[in-house]
């Protein structure tokens, strides 16, 4: 049954996927306006710098997050937006925690087994993530 809540709350984000996705949001309440490259975040988050590509650009186009397109710079600027709803500051709360986190990463990889969106890869990133939210805090 609490599989399930954390499940539900997934779905009705709607957004994310991958933790890589949560990492970074998770990130980005902390730090709401933040200058950085996208290696700079790979590397604090400990994820391949495609994956943080990808995350970003979802939570971008999601518009959950705005970023600089100066190409001139390799830094970007980085501002969260809040959602309309109060979502947010129900995953906040949840993923805050150790065991909440752990839970959502759960919810997402089966989600992902059940959808069958990311095969194999998305099995082994979440287990990966998994023993990272396992022996140490795992955020970015």
């Amino acid at each position: 049954m609490r599989g399930r809540r954390f499940q539900h709350l997934l779905e009705s984000i709607g957004t994310l996927r991958h933790p890589c996705d949560l990492d970074l949001l998770l990130f980005f309440h902390r730090h709401p306006r933040s200058l950085f490259t996208s290696e700079r975040l790979a590397a604090y988050g400990g994820y391949d710098p495609n994956q943080i590509a990808r995350s970003l650009d979802l939570l971008t186009e999601a518009g959950l997050l705005e970023r600089s397109q100066n190409p001139t710079h390799g830094a970007r600027m980085y501002l969260l937006k809040t959602p309309e709803t109060g979502w947010l500051g129900s995953l906040l709360t949840i993923a805050s925690t150790r065991e909440g986190r752990w839970n959502l990463l759960e919810a997402m990889r089966q989600a992902s087994v059940a959808n069958g969106a990311e095969g194999q890869r998305g099995r082994d990133e979440s287990a990966v993530a998994h023993r990272r939210a396992h022996h140490s805090s795992g955020r970015i």
